[in-house]
């Protein structure tokens, strides 16, 4: 199974706009202290909610219907490590916000190797079970914004 699918998104800047939208508007009184951020269901449902959503339209031409979204920031303060994402979930896609240049999905081996890697400037499918982590570059910009979407029905046959 491939670590990563890129996925063609003709409304990538649009959908992007949307989501950074949502963020400002979702963290305006609370600073994320985290990598990682979950929503809640209410912040679901309240964004894909929202008129002519250009990622529900674009999930809908997909047909995936997305049960879990989350945001990751990576910033002077906040970073992560190697990690492998908590099971079942296997296919994400993971959707570049802001500040994405430069910045890298990498994935390992069990033994520390690395085996794939891709900057993050486009929409991908995101295999989270195996070690992984991001990396930043020289010249990346700060803060790093990701969002991540989980479904009922995982997009595991674009990782095949």
């Amino acid at each position: 199974m491939k670590s990563y699918y890129i996925l063609d998104c003709d409304k990538q800047q649009k959908i992007a706009d949307s989501l950074y939208g949502y963020y400002v508007g979702i963290t305006a009184n609370r600073e994320p202290t985290e990598f990682w951020n979950h929503l809640t269901r209410d912040e679901i449902q309240d964004y894909f909610s929202i008129p002519n959503n250009p990622t529900k339209a674009w999930f809908d031409e997909l047909g995936l219907k997305v049960r879990d979204m989350s945001f990751t920031i990576y910033s002077e303060d906040i970073s992560t490590s190697i990690h492998k994402d908590a099971p079942p979930v296997i296919a994400k896609i993971n959707f570049p916000v802001l500040n994405t240049m430069d910045t890298y999905n990498v994935w390992y081996n069990d033994r520390g190797n690395e085996i794939d890697r891709i900057e993050c400037t486009k929409p991908i499918v995101f295999r989270s079970d195996i070690n992984h982590t991001v990396e930043i570059g020289p010249n990346a910009t700060y803060p790093r914004l990701q969002f991540s979407f989980c479904f009922y029905n995982e997009p595991l046959h674009l990782l095949k």
